[in-house]
């Protein structure tokens, strides 16, 4: 099983690039984080080649900084297609130069628009960027998000965002599946994972409730990580979570 951290969540207690170094310390060999558009890259380079890390995941993002916000809380609803399309070619160069496995996509917020005309709006979005995603080799990540963290998210729960995924129909479009959300959302999501794992390109955990390491709550990551390892999946399942003590001293559950 492959291990990635999130840069943006972990190690908190130390400036953000000396965490590609704590990372490294703490036996883990690849990280991700959300916005590319307020990092330093060729820092960001240097540090991978350093520490002899690889790179997973980030969000798609823009140097216009009203859509960085916007694609923050995700814009795929109100049906911005080209702004959507904007904004994934101008994030497909920062993905081939950090070596990228996937780039997170939100869904967005509730907004006064029929429910049938958000998940339209949301296809039609996907199927613009699929030839695209398709020629370039890129992985776009759907994320569903719990609509208590984040409230008025459209899609809350794995399943739906799912059937989008299904209809979009192409091998560059999957779901990013952090449990901690589904959890959340009050969902078992093992049948979600058994049942959808060609269509999941990367996973999230912490645990529910304080979105802290696995082992501090409810879920059982043994019985989840157990299907994940016995799948079909060959990507990272990312740590994202707010450490209790020292984030290298909270890995032990990855071992158990």
């Amino acid at each position: 099983m492959k291990f990635s951290v999130c840069l943006d969540m972990m190690f908190q207690y130390t400036d953000f690039y000396d965490r590609f170094a704590e990372c490294k310390k703490s036996g883990i060999e690849t990280v991700e984080f959300w916005k590319w558009s307020n990092k330093d890259l060729s820092r960001v380079e240097m540090l991978l080649r350093e520490n002899d890390l690889s790179f997973s995941i980030f969000n798609i993002d823009s140097r216009n900084e009203k859509l960085s916000y916007d694609l923050s809380r995700g814009i795929l609803n109100a049906g911005r297609v080209e702004e959507f399309i904007s904004a994934l070619r101008e994030s497909i160069p920062i993905y081939h130069r950090l070596g990228a496995t996937g780039m997170i996509v939100l869904i967005g917020e509730k907004n006064d628009l029929p429910y049938t005309v958000q998940m339209q709006n949301i296809t039609r979005c996907l199927l613009a960027a699929k030839p695209i995603v398709e020629a370039e080799g890129v992985t776009l990540l759907l994320e569903p998000l719990n609509d208590i963290d984040r409230k008025n998210y459209f899609l809350p729960r794995a399943k739906e965002v799912l059937e989008l995924i299904r209809v979009a129909d192409s091998k560059r479009i999957k779901l990013l599946f952090d449990l901690y959300h589904e959890q959340m959302m009050g969902e078992d999501p093992l049948p979600t994972l058994k049942n959808n794992i060609d269509v999941i390109g990367h996973f999230h955990v912490a645990d529910v409730p304080g979105r802290h390491e696995p082992g501090t709550g409810k879920v059982d990551y043994q019985r989840l990580l157990t299907a994940v390892r016995d799948s079909r999946y060959d990507g990272y399942v990312g740590l994202e979570y707010r450490a209790t003590r020292p984030d290298g001293e909270t890995l032990q559950w990855m071992k158990e």
